[in-house]
This record gives C-alpha cells, structure tokens and sequence, in this order.
C-alpha cells in the first residue's frame, strides 16, 4: 500500500513486474529444444535481470505507506502539478536526516535488453522519465513542519527553467578565476582545463542550489527558512561548503534579507501575528560564520582536495553577488508559471489571524473564511503556522495526559499530530469541493 494512492510507485513496480518477465521468457526460451551454449547465455541474461529486478526495488524502498506520511504526498503532488512538472514521481522516506531528489532513467537501459517482454515495453511506455523520486526523513526524524525542504528539491527539478545571467557578472567571475591560479600557483598546482572545468562546474551547483532556496522560499516564505536552517545545522559538518554546495551561513542570510524585505514583510508580520522575533540564529545558532580566506583554505585542504578548496573560497564573494539576482530570476518564473503557489506576507498575516490562537488550543488549521467561501489550508499556510507555534507558543500547546519523558517533546508530538491531521482534513475537503 502506497500514501495517498500515489501512482508513480505502482509504475515503478510495473516495470519490475516486467524485467521479471523478460527474464521468465528467457527461461522459458532456454529451456525449449536450443543449443547448450545459447541455453547458457539465456540463463546468464535471467540472472543479470533478476539482480536488477532487485535492484529496482531498492530504488522504492521506504514508499509504503508505513514508512511515509500519507497526508503529505497528495499536497505535494499538487505543488508537482502546478510547477509543471511533468516526470512521474514517488516520495519516500528514509531514517537518516536527508532530502534528496535522484533521477532515474530506464530507457536506455530497456532499448538494449533483447527480447524485452512487452508488459515491460507497456510498463517503460507509462511513464514520464526520468522518474524523480523525492526522499524525505522519517519516524522521529519526520516532523511535519520541517517537510517544507522538499520545496528545494522541487526547484531542481524545475531549476533548468530559471534563466539566471552570467554575463552581467563575466568580470568578477573573471577575477575570481584568476585568484584561483594565483593560489594553486602558490600550491605548484598548474591552473589547467581540469581546474577550468572544475571552476565552472561549482559555480553552476552554486548557482543552482539558490535556485532550489528561492523555489522553497517563494513556496513556503518562512517555514522553508525554519525548516532549511534546521536541516542544515543537523546535517553539515563545519560550513557546509563544498564543490556542490555554498556555504551554510550565506544561504540562511540571504533567506532572511528576503524575509526582512518588503511592506509588510514576513519579518514584521510575524513578530505582529506571533510575538516571533526573526533572528538569524534562532533555530540554527551553531551555523559557523566562514573565517579569513587563508584560514578557510587551510580548513577546507584537509576536506576537499586542493583544487576544489582554492575554488571554493574564491567563488564565496562571486555567490554573495549573485544571490539576489538569483532569487529575482526564480521568482519571475514563479510569477510567470505558478503566481498561486507564491506565498505572501499578506497570507501570513491571514493564516496566524486565523489559526494560530485555535491550533494553541489543539484545533487543527483545516480551512478558513475567505469573503463568503471557506477555503480548505494550503500546505504551505499550515507550516507556517505550525512554525509560528513551535517557536513562539509551544509551551502554551497542553502536552497529552499521562504521557511520560519530557513535556517539551510531548507537546512538540502533539503539534506535529495537529498539523498532520490539519493537512489530511483539509484535502478531505478540498476533494469534496472538487466533486461535481
């Protein structure tokens, strides 16, 4: 059983079901009146597929329903939807601290097994590749309001969209190139076309990691900012930067530049709707600031290999540029292509109005009166209360009766559960206006 009835997991298991039957007709072919030797490579080829057949199914691990949040996959494949993603997707869950989107394509693969079964050609046929998979964490690592981070994983898949400009930025690119053969120079390292490529390479990743922030910000406002710099100070060790990624620390200050931004702002609306006070530092205080250039270098040498570290810490103040431009290019597309999924300060301000003071009293944020309609909550509306009532008025949440360990994680357990049934009874309601 699959959450939500989501179908890219009974696709995946179709094409299993049919590299099984490519290899059973394999069998079946050798043991028909053949030559020993055809008979033989027949056997091997079964055997091969047998082994990717496993394979396959590892890819689906942790898809079942037990393992997955179901109220949060059918929200989520609306955000897929109305991103214009086309690729069929399944979400999964694994214990560790991850979110992760992997492709996985087959078709080459297919095209060059002979024979191929035809519910495996039908089973290829049904789907959109590559398949995307969306991992997100687990049991106790999977509370709901840090689920938000999937928004970035969304945005790469839809980052080869943003039209971000090089060009405008050609010169100081052009100088941070060469601060990096000055100090390989200074290693006896020869900046070549291996350094070259791998110069462009990291800023690409660079780049397309804001991408994926400003696709989570622009989704998700403030709970993507809780929930990203959450992750990050769990996950990173040191400054979190690397050949794919930038830097920890700038990546959450350029989320709160944009948070502090604007009339109203998030920032304001906030600390008016909540009594919230947007610090940097407030859920991810042990994010290092990076030191001096010499010192990262040093640092990042015992980490990266040489080449990589140069890169890295002359790249930093070419990124720190290009952030907000960066985030401008995601939210023209956005406006663009899915203005509806924009969250706004205005919503905030609506969301914390309506549901905040119910949810202290353990009423789920299921929907809201808009004019003369009443509207089922967003995803993106209950995290973000869900955010305001962890940081600002958990202790005002009453914890379970008779539940026993510490009351602050009990009461963290039941708002996780409120928002959880918050989410799965405001799409029973959104199905329900669906209906004709």
């Amino acid at each position: 059983m699959f959450p939500g009835h989501h179908l890219g997991p009974h696709k995946w298991l179709a094409v299993v079901e049919g590299v099984i039957d490519t290899a059973q007709g394999y069998l079946e072919q050798a043991s028909k009146g053949t030559t020993k030797e055809r008979a033989s490579i027949l056997v091997r080829d079964a055997e091969r597929l047998g082994n990717t057949a496993y394979r396959l199914l590892r890819y689906m691990s942790g898809s079942e329903a037990e393992h997955i949040p179901h109220q949060i996959v059918a929200p989520f494949q609306r955000s897929v939807d109305a991103l214009g993603i086309k690729n069929t997707i399944f979400f999964r869950a694994d214990h560790v601290p991850n979110y992760e989107l992997r492709p996985e394509d087959l078709r080459k693969f297919v095209d060059q097994i002979n024979d191929p079964s035809q519910s495996l050609l039908d089973a290829v046929a049904h789907i959109e590749w590559p398949i995307l998979r969306v991992t997100v964490p687990s049991q106790a690592m999977g509370m709901l309001p840090h689920f938000s981070v999937v928004a970035h994983e969304l945005g790469h898949a839809i980052q080869h969209r943003i039209k971000f400009g090089f060009r405008q930025y050609a010169t100081q690119i052009l100088d941070a190139a060469k601060r990096v053969e000055a100090r390989l120079a200074a290693a006896q390292i020869k900046y070549g076309k291996e350094e070259q490529l791998l110069f462009v390479s990291m800023l690409a990743s660079w780049t397309e990691e804001l991408k994926s922030d400003a696709v989570g910000y622009y989704l998700f406002g403030p709970a993507f900012y809780f929930a990203l710099s959450g992750f990050l100070e769990l996950v990173n060790q040191g400054y979190g930067i690397g050949e794919a990624h930038p830097p920890s620390h700038f990546r959450r200050c350029l989320l709160v530049q944009h948070l502090v931004s604007g009339a109203p702002s998030f920032s304001t609306v906030l600390k008016e709707g909540a009594g919230l006070d947007l610090e940097e530092e407030i859920n991810s205080p042990h994010l290092s600031a990076l030191p001096a250039k010499n010192i990262l270098f040093g640092r990042l040498s015992l980490k990266l290999s040489t080449r990589a570290a140069a890169v890295a810490v002359e790249l930093v103040d070419v990124i720190e540029l290009m952030g907000s431009d960066i985030y401008d290019s995601a939210l023209k597309l956005l406006q663009t292509d899915s203005p509806d999924l924009i969250y706004t300060p205005v919503q905030l301000k609506q969301d914390l109005k309506a549901h905040l003071e119910p949810l202290i009293n353990l009423v789920p944020p299921i929907e809201a009166r808009q004019g003369d309609a009443v509207v089922p909550s967003s995803l993106a509306s209950i995290l973000n209360v869900g955010w305001a009532a962890l940081l600002a008025k958990i202790t005002e949440i009453q914890p379970p009766a008779g539940g026993e360990g510490d009351a602050d994680a009990r009461q963290m357990e039941r708002l996780h559960e409120l928002l959880l049934k918050a989410v799965e009874l405001s799409e029973a309601r959104r199905l329900w206006d669906e209906q004709p």
